[in-house]
């Protein structure tokens, strides 16, 4: 009796154990979906010319655009549609922090040196994350990136560390021009007002170049300390993807109410899959008799001869036709001269042979395919 108890207890243990890393995976996913929805909504701040780096408001059409969620298997299919507004979710609340130091009469700029690396890594991670998410939306069907999405995810993020990494190395030295340069704001009032710093003053000029010699030591020697720039605007961005709203079916909804959502739409495979894990664990657990009988209680309740709506789909409500998976489109005004030089215009700008600027071409090379 001791020992069939025993087996009991960890019967359900097991089960208890599986269910709860099913929801947290299954969870997981529906958060995955929801970027994927928002990186083809592409209301992400992937332009270093416009909002909310800069005050140049982004043309995004259409806004919003209408991205298909929950699609049914019928002929013609149909879908729930999400909709992620720019309007809604045009607050970045570390930006603003940066463009408030930006705009104060005292801003420094060694300190603006630092804001602009930051907003460089910001940046970028927003162009590589809509990027392979946009990707990910428009070549894989929902139930695949709801399956597989966390894992795909693990690469992505291992291969984003390193690009972090990389690309820090660009950003660090690109942005040294803030080095030369001056705030000749003294009134207290008002915006700063920079000045480049020239051979024509001898003492700033040479502070400026001794600060650039000051600022590569610090990369080569103290690079593990630094290093924390990249992973955390890495992480900041990450994070900030579950804080964008949107709304379904006339409902302002966050990417956790998605959530709950997933787990009513997939509740037959969800349940399917759950009903098989406990028929195989009560087989290794409880033995045959038990996992025999396990089967049969499954199989009578899927077959519909034990009245119960365990297996059967929820009626399916605010329903339309498919619509395009193609990423709607961003434009923005001319480039920041403040955010230039030769290796941000080579690695980070919007021109010439960007890296930024070819993530984004591979955004769009399947935008018309969808699998």
């Amino acid at each position: 009796m001791n020992e069939y108890t025993s087996k009991l207890t960890r019967f359900i243990g097991t089960i208890v154990g599986f269910i709860l890393v099913l929801l947290f995976y299954i969870s997981n996913s529906s958060l995955i979906l929801f970027v994927c929805k928002l990186a083809q909504s592409n209301i992400l701040p992937t332009e270093a010319n416009c909002a909310p780096y800069t005050d140049n408001q982004p043309s995004i059409k259409p806004n919003p655009i209408k991205t298909n969620i929950f699609p049914t298997y019928t002929e013609p299919p149909m879908s729930m549609k999400l909709e992620i507004p720019y309007d809604l979710n045009a607050t970045h609340t570390l930006i603003n922090v940066f463009n408030q130091y930006k705009n104060m009469p005292s801003s420094n700029f060694l300190l603006n040196y630092v804001i602009a690396v930051c907003e460089d890594m910001l940046q970028f991670n927003y162009v590589y994350i809509n990027t392979l998410m946009n990707l990910m939306n428009t070549i894989f069907p929902e139930s695949l990136i709801l399956a597989l999405g966390p894992v795909m995810c693990i690469f992505m993020y291992l291969f984003g560390f390193i690009l972090n990494m990389v690309f820090f190395i660009f950003t660090w030295f690109s942005n040294m021009h803030w080095m030369f340069r001056t705030n000749m704001n003294d009134s207290g009032e008002g915006p700063p007002k920079w000045s480049e710093v020239t051979w024509l003053s001898p003492i700033n000029w040479w502070l400026g170049c001794w600060m650039v010699m000051f600022m590569t030591i610090v990369f080569m020697f103290g690079f593990l300390v630094i290093s924390a720039i990249p992973i955390s605007m890495y992480h900041v961005a990450i994070a900030s993807l579950v804080f964008y709203r949107g709304i379904l079916n006339g409902k302002e909804v966050s990417a956790f109410h998605l959530i709950k959502d997933t787990l009513i739409h997939y509740k037959v495979s969800i349940v399917t899959i759950i009903s098989i894990a406990i028929v195989m664990i009560a087989f290794t657990k409880l033995g045959n008799v038990a996992g025999m009988i396990s089967l049969v209680i499954m199989m009578l309740i899927y077959f519909g001869l034990v009245s119960t709506s365990l297996y059967q789909p929820i009626p399916e409500s605010h329903l339309s036709p498919i619509t395009t998976y193609q990423q709607a489109m961003k434009t923005c005004g001319s480039r920041n001269a403040n955010r230039s030089g030769f290796l941000y215009n080579m690695f980070a700008g919007q021109q010439g042979g960007s890296v930024v600027k070819d993530l984004k071409k591979i955004g769009k090379m399947m935008s018309n395919h969808k699998i």
